[in-house]
């Protein structure tokens, strides 16, 4: 008779135990393996290049906001056919708060060569000499003749900041439709102002779909005249939108993070700008990475300074919300 606890000699229950730590362990392998992918992608739909030991470096010099060494690194590998490194710069290329001042102070023939593959008066986008499927979708994306339906294709691949990044881009293109989408699981609900705003042109009421709102959940300033600072205050401590924000105001302004929240938010132009803060690939880099690096901190103080320019008067205006964010952006606007 076997108790709790006894170990049985029953040949049969020894072998099964023999099976079932096998089982476990394979489970507790693959569950480590998921653990260290960038995303919910999995390693057979990453690009070709993400893990070599090179691009892996590479990347965290990049991550690490040191250009001057990653960039012409992640050149030199794009040149050579790696697919990761491709889709990187290709990336890269498209957006100016990834980029930094290193970039910015090179020449324009010495951008283009860090930047795009050689080809035309201007290079070309290393995002069309990539064979997967990200690639071809951002590109679709990119083409003026993008269409909502090719948009959410990218929360096919767990895309979820692209997805809003594209739909925004759609919404400044003056498109619209998206009330079509409604019932599509792949729309963001951070985007459904989209929705409600064509409700709207509609004659429809779209009070009942703000009433689950937070009271400064910033998709009410898409849709009516203003929040109170402090609810927008509110929201933005407890969204999951902007991590790099979040990020960069608790690490570097730890004693007025409700503020510089604020300031970053406003700073940067708003909902719609917010909504995109973000890796610009989950693929490549997890949004937690993205947010805790320096290159993740720093696109936001870069978003900003897109935004508008950057004066005295600016930064006066901004430290009337927040000094330790204003402080950030003009010792950021100095690196340029």
């Amino acid at each position: 008779m076997t108790g709790i606890g006894t170990i049985s000699k029953s040949p049969g229950r020894a072998a099964f135990r023999c099976h079932l730590f096998a089982a476990l362990a394979g489970l507790l392998r693959g569950l480590v393996l998921l653990a260290v992918l960038p995303s919910a992608a999995t390693a057979q739909d990453l690009p070709e290049g993400a893990n070599d030991p090179a691009y892996r470096a590479a990347l965290d010099l990049w991550l690490d906001d040191d250009e001057a060494t990653a960039l012409p690194a992640l050149a030199g590998m794009a040149a050579e056919g790696n697919e990761a490194a491709r889709l990187l710069v290709g990336l890269i290329d498209k957006s100016f708060p990834l980029q930094g001042p290193w970039l910015a102070l090179r020449d324009k023939p010495e951008r283009i060569a860090l930047l795009r593959a050689a080809g035309g008066l201007s290079g070309r986008s290393w995002l069309r000499m990539v064979d997967h499927d990200l690639a071809h979708r951002w590109l679709a994306v990119l083409d003026q003749r993008a269409d909502i339906a090719a948009a959410l294709s990218l929360a096919d691949l767990g895309e979820a900041r692209a997805v809003r990044v594209a739909l925004v881009s759609l919404e400044a293109r003056q498109v619209t439709g998206f009330d079509a989408f409604a019932d599509d699981s792949r729309f963001p609900a951070a985007l459904n102002y989209l929705i409600w705003q064509d409700w709207r042109k509609a004659g429809r009421a779209v009070a009942p779909a703000l009433a689950d709102l937070h009271p400064g959940d910033g998709q009410r300033q898409m849709v009516q005249a203003s929040v109170a600072p402090d609810d927008l205050m509110d929201w933005l401590a407890i969204t999951d939108l902007g991590p790099p924000l979040t990020a960069l105001c608790r690490d570097a302004c730890p004693d007025s993070e409700a503020t510089c929240r604020l300031a970053g938010y406003e700073a940067i132009g708003g909902y719609r700008r917010f909504a995109g803060l973000g890796s610009p690939a989950v693929m490549l880099i997890g949004e937690a990475r993205f947010a805790a690096s320096r290159r993740g901190q720093a696109s936001v103080l870069r978003r900003a300074l897109a935004y508008d320019l950057l004066t005295s008067l600016r930064v006066d205006a901004i430290a009337g919300t927040d000094a330790c964010f204003a402080a950030l952006l003009a010792a950021e606007g100095q690196r340029f």
